[in-house]
């Protein structure tokens, strides 16, 4: 056996491979991959060497093209919905029943800009997420007696209002991509931003301000450790969004214009006089203007003149375009992580197994989203400020507060619950596991985005209000446990 045939094998002559071995295909650069030729830059050199074209580029699609704007609206509705809902789980149980009243009376009064309440504040930043990679919350402190619930509202603040291009290097700290950092800790201190997004017609200076990072809420979902800041979402499904959306428009063109068309006229040999006649229309033509006096309408039959033969064009049924638009936006939909059928609306093909199937896996990533970026990213600092400001305006009272402030805030959050896609079914199997003791009332409540104290009082109120005008409905808590009491042992 030759020494090539050895070392292809992998065999080591005089403590050196004869030629270069490639243990992982991916690495090889023979033929087919010596054009692949990626760079190495890091976490955050990846996204603020690019971030300024693909946010504009995601913006513009999420204007422009139905698809992506559909598909952002869909997972904002499916992530927020009416609002990720908070409830106390403060030990002092009369602090827990202030703080969520005063959660829900502060809840209209949120923005800081007047325009949304706090749940319609997650689902802007949640959108924004996705559409340009990260959204900026300001924590505004306000003045005792400003009028508001508590003395602290928010102010959503876009990526764009924050440059990416703002490097600085100073004696104790560093700024890397407008977010400053402590140089001996590594921990964020500021954010410098512009007063007004740097875009807008309202904006009159470039002038950048520090805001410490205690007051900024930077919601963004990284995708590699020490990343700085968020690339837009949309970023995988751009460029065939894009295309796919051109093709699609090129082919209803193309169909528009060919319908303008049915057939065309042969004739043997034209002579001059037949010149004087609209090929089209066999109308005559208008001579001052060069003008047929009937336009060309879709459907249009041309008049035949002696010695003429008419063939008509063959209908245009477009093979294969619809699956191959399935097949395109089944790539679209796959790039942003959602099912085809909820991007396309497309249920043609599906029954309800498999629906239920599709939306599981697809609940299962909206989930992770919810539970490890926007909950304790973005809800947890919004509720926690909204107490402390509490606390602060004397609203709030707990002598402990101070020394046991983690477990006062401590929340409960409960995202806008699934609807049932089987009412019947998903309601029997939520009281086998409960009867099984497999599950409680308590998490079947919070499941669907409710609490079970305030269902047992709802409960309470209806039972009582029934007995006391002489009604008895087929569910009845207090009749049914009367009728059947529990067999003695």
């Amino acid at each position: 056996m030759d020494l090539d045939t050895l070392s292809s094998r992998g065999f080591i002559i005089d403590g050196q491979p004869l030629t270069p071995m490639t243990s992982y295909d991916a690495a090889s650069q023979g033929r087919r991959l010596k054009g692949w030729a990626p760079g190495s830059a890091g976490p955050t050199r990846a996204v603020v060497s690019q971030l300024s074209t693909v946010r504009a580029r995601s913006r513009d699609a999420a204007r422009n093209n139905g698809w992506i704007a559909n598909a952002i609206g869909n997972w904002v509705s499916n992530e927020v919905g009416a609002g990720i809902k908070p409830r106390s789980k403060s030990p002092d149980k009369a602090f827990a029943e202030a703080a969520n009243k005063l959660w829900d009376e502060f809840t209209a009064e949120a923005d800081y800009d007047g325009v949304l309440d706090v749940y319609g504040l997650m689902a802007l930043a949640v959108r924004g997420r996705k559409e340009a990679g990260e959204m900026f919350v300001r924590i505004r402190h306000l003045e005792l007696g400003s009028g508001t619930a508590v003395p602290v509202q928010f102010q959503l603040i876009e990526s764009e209002q924050v440059p990416h291009t703002h490097h600085e290097q100073r004696p104790d700290t560093e700024i890397i991509a407008g977010v400053e950092f402590n140089k001996n800790t590594g921990k964020r201190t500021q954010y410098w931003m512009y007063r007004r997004h740097p875009s807008d017609m309202a904006q009159s200076s470039m002038e950048l301000i520090p805001v410490p990072a205690a007051e900024v809420i930077h919601h963004f979902a990284p995708l590699r450790a020490g990343q700085v800041r968020g690339m837009a979402e949309t970023v995988q499904a751009l460029v065939k969004a894009r295309d796919f959306d051109e093709y699609d428009d090129a082919e209803l063109v193309r169909k528009k214009t060919r319908a303008n068309y049915t057939g065309v006229i042969k004739r043997d040999a034209f002579e001059e006089s037949d010149y004087q006649y609209d090929p089209f229309t066999g109308d005559p033509i208008d001579n001052s203007t060069g003008s047929p006096v009937v336009g060309m309408e879709p459907g249009t039959f041309p008049a035949l003149l002696p010695g003429e033969d008419i063939t008509l064009f063959d209908g245009d049924q477009g093979g294969g375009y619809g699956d191959f638009m399935r097949q395109q936006l089944m790539g679209i939909a796959a790039s942003f992580g959602m099912p085809y059928e909820l991007v396309s609306g497309d249920m043609g093909k599906v029954n309800d197994r498999i629906l239920r199937a599709i939306l599981n896996e697809y609940r299962r990533r909206i989930e992770q989203y919810q539970w490890l970026y926007t909950i304790p990213q973005l809800c947890q600092r919004m509720w926690e400020a909204v107490i402390d400001a509490g606390v602060l305006a004397g609203r709030l009272k707990v002598s402990d507060y101070a020394t046991n402030r983690k477990a006062h805030v401590a929340t409960d959050w409960r995202p806008h619950a699934w609807r049932y896609l089987h009412p019947v079914q998903d309601a029997q199997g939520e009281l086998m596991l409960i009867k099984g003791g497999l599950g409680s009332r308590a998490a079947a409540a919070a499941e669907r985005g409710y609490d079970v104290e305030d269902i047992d009082e709802q409960n309470r109120i209806d039972t009582e209000r029934a007995a006391s005008k002489g009604l008895r409905y087929s569910h009845d808590p207090v009749q049914e446990e009367a009728e059947d009491p529990a067999p003695s042992e």
